[in-house]
């Protein structure tokens, strides 16, 4: 057996360089108690809601570790490979066999580790001698007796995770964020105390941390603001940022200070926060590695202001990772900053607009045809609400998805969605089927026939057409057609899905008997596509 230094000479930072995994961690472990060597009678080696039984780790890799052993034993023709015990492995095999079996890094990561220490004192040393290698970090929340944790356990990266931070936790959550230089990850949500505790102690720069997530609970008219001076005006490290509720208009600085940012996220700022299309574009402009974007506005108000707004530059920034972007304000924002990037590797993209009747979405239009993927897209389903409608493209050979969501009336819904589709560039060249279910228009509104032809009128691939629900809304638009108007609207259609107790009234539309008498007949089926 190897001897070790004593635990009190490790430092947190004497690590081998990290091994990429193979191989899936394993989960399937059941409880079991240890053995002799076993220190689990000491409770405060572990961190708070920690039981010192809660899989059979050990007994994992002592199984691993046999095999290991086992299969490089010289064996002969008549002779037993010898017996050997996991105690016999040299510390280097054991950390491979400790790496294998511990969890992705996460929280589960995170709750498991502490069990290797409780085997024995060899192996706890070879587990704190390399924290890096195995991610180890101590979990706190906020019921977690932090000060004391903190006391018992070696100086390793901390975790702070909670979904819930109410008037009685703050004091645990603010004794973790007292050790700026051990904190990795922090995740807050439905934050309840003054947020001005927290930033009181997030002042000076967190050179370890790499995600940070802060979500205000009903934050109310009054929204507190993040000052410049937060994190110390820099994160070189940080890779997630999620900021929810929360107002930090001198955000670009800090993005700025953070080139490996994976995932920005911005959702529900308030009109004091308000960011301009053209820093927001500046500031994720150098950010090479982002993957994902999204940014959401509370009010509808925050908008650009039209006196101001800057005509389309000559140049834009290409954000070569970006594949996933969602966005929900108004139109004119989005436009202008839009109009400033392009994201070739985008295959899915979230828009939300309220509370508006007009749109004009040239460079939207223009950021849609520089995507290859978005342009991919052979599927277009139109659902109906009674305060929304929503218009979903997709194609069953690309992963990701289009979606618009029109936050509107019933009066204004076929209009706003025949707006959008018209200046699409991909639908009249690619979109060969198509759904509407316009349930939440049903015995609502008496929809005027030309807004259904100025729908349709993109869609000249449309090859199949379902309809469900309200069938006679789409009925009455299409019944008057015949001779070369019937034509016109549709014409590459050949198949027409509709339920069965609306199959009868279909035979009889002029429509279907002029399809049926041209070159470009229609079938009608029943069922869903």
């Amino acid at each position: 057996m190897t001897t070790h230094p004593p635990l009190s000479s490790l430092s947190p930072h004497s690590s081998m360089r990290p091994l990429k995994r193979t191989r899936k961690p394993v989960s399937h472990l059941t409880s079991r108690q240890s053995s002799s060597t076993d220190i689990s009678d000491h409770p405060s080696y572990l961190p708070s809601g920690t039981s010192p039984i809660q899989t059979d780790l050990p007994s994992e890799v002592h199984k691993i570790g046999e095999r290991k052993k086992g299969s490089s034993a010289i064996q002969g023709k008549g002779r037993k490979s010898p017996h050997v015990t996991i105690c016999s492995l040299p510390d280097n095999v054991l950390l491979d066999i400790f790496e294998f079996c511990l969890p992705d890094p996460g929280e589960l990561r995170v709750r498991t580790w502490p069990m290797l220490v409780h085997v024995c004192q060899s192996w706890r040393y070879i587990v704190f001698a390399s924290p890096l290698r195995l991610d180890l970090r101590l979990l706190c929340k906020n019921r977690t007796p932090v000060r004391k944790m903190l006391d018992i356990w070696p100086p390793l990266q901390i975790q702070i995770q909670s979904f819930y931070v109410g008037p009685q936790h703050g004091d645990d959550i603010i004794a973790a964020l007292e050790h700026p230089n051990r904190v990795r990850s922090i995740s807050l949500g439905r934050i309840q105390i003054p947020l001005e505790r927290l930033v009181a102690v997030m002042q000076e720069p967190f050179p370890e941390l790499e995600s940070l997530s802060l979500q205000m609970y009903r934050p109310g008219k009054t929204v507190p603001v993040l000052p410049n001076t937060f994190l110390g005006g820099s994160a070189p490290r940080l890779r997630s940022l999620d900021l929810r509720h929360i107002s930090f208009p001198t955000l670009p600085r800090l993005l700025l200070s953070s080139p490996d940012l994976v995932d920005l996220t911005l959702y529900w700022i308030p009109q004091n926060g308000y960011i301009s299309p053209e820093a927001m574009a500046t500031s994720v402009s150098a950010l090479t590695s982002l993957t994902k974007l999204s940014i959401g506005f509370k009010s509808p108000t925050s908008r650009p202001d039209p006196i101001t707004r800057p005509p389309p530059p000559l140049t834009r920034t290409v954000l070569p990772a970006l594949i996933d972007f969602c966005f929900r304000g108004v139109s004119e924002y989005l436009e202008d900053l839009v109009a400033q990037i392009d994201a070739p590797l985008l295959h899915t993209v979230r828009i939300t607009f309220s509370n508006q009747l007009v749109f004009d979405i040239p460079q939207l239009s223009r950021f849609i045809h520089h995507a290859p993927a978005l342009m991919s897209y052979n599927k277009a389903n139109i659902d109906t609400y009674a305060n929304n409608v929503v218009m979903t493209f997709s194609s069953m050979s690309i992963t990701g998805v289009l979606i618009f969501d029109i936050s509107c009336g019933v009066d204004w819904q076929i209009s706003s969605v025949a707006q959008i589709c018209n200046q699409l560039p991909f639908i009249q060249s690619s979109i060969t089927r198509l759904k509407l279910n316009v349930s939440g228009l049903m015995s609502q509104v008496e929809m005027d026939d030309e807004r259904w032809l100025d729908l349709f009128q993109p869609f000249i691939a449309v090859q199949t057409l379902q309809i469900l629900d309200a069938q006679s809304l789409v009925v009455s638009a299409l019944r008057g057609l015949s001779g070369e108007l019937a034509m016109q609207v549709l014409p590459a259609l050949e198949k027409l899905h509709v339920s069965e107790r609306h199959e009868h009234q279909y035979w009889m539309w002029p429509f279907v008997i002029a399809r049926q008498h041209s070159d470009h007949p229609v079938v009608v089926l029943r069922g869903g596509m």
